[in-house]
């Protein structure tokens, strides 16, 4: 399992360090101001320079990264139900994106800003949920299908 782990983390950096790269360069565009910015102003403006704030972003990313990857081990090497899977694996990334989210200056740590992001995140979790259920309904019922063949 230690392996398993170090090797969700490792992973994970590098496929978030890649997703927050290629988020922070759409929305750059999408500003129309035809610079490029890691993140937010108010983030930025919390740094030096725009090289400590890349960097810093980087390491943000890598974590989130990491955290969305270990995480799912929760659906592949336990014995829960898929009820206290999803509900676990939605808690625990919530606790620790929060505070990720905050860092990155997506979100202040404001009553309202901690509300828009729940209520962000549980929309995206639940269609994420719903696309992979989707999913293994369909393998699932492929299966039924080559079983009855059989």
């Amino acid at each position: 399992m230690k392996n398993k782990i170090i090797n969700r983390v490792i992973v994970g950096i590098f496929i978030g360090i890649d997703i927050g790269l290629f988020i922070s360069i759409l929305f750059s565009y999408l500003s129309g101001s035809g610079a490029y910015q890691p993140a937010p102003n108010k983030f930025l403006e919390a740094f030096p320079n725009e090289i400590m704030a890349m960097l810093v972003s980087v390491f943000i990313w890598a974590a989130i990264g990491a955290l969305f990857s270990v995480t799912s081990l929760i659906f592949t090497d336990t014995e829960f139900s898929i009820s206290k899977m999803t509900v676990s694996h939605c808690i625990i990334n919530y606790v620790i994106f929060i505070p990720l989210a905050i860092l990155a200056g997506w979100y202040s740590f404001s009553i309202a800003s901690l509300l828009s992001f729940t209520i962000i995140y549980i929309s995206i979790y639940f269609i994420i949920w719903l696309i992979f259920m989707l999913i293994n309904k369909k393998h699932v019922e492929e299966i039924n299908e080559r079983l009855k063949k059989s």
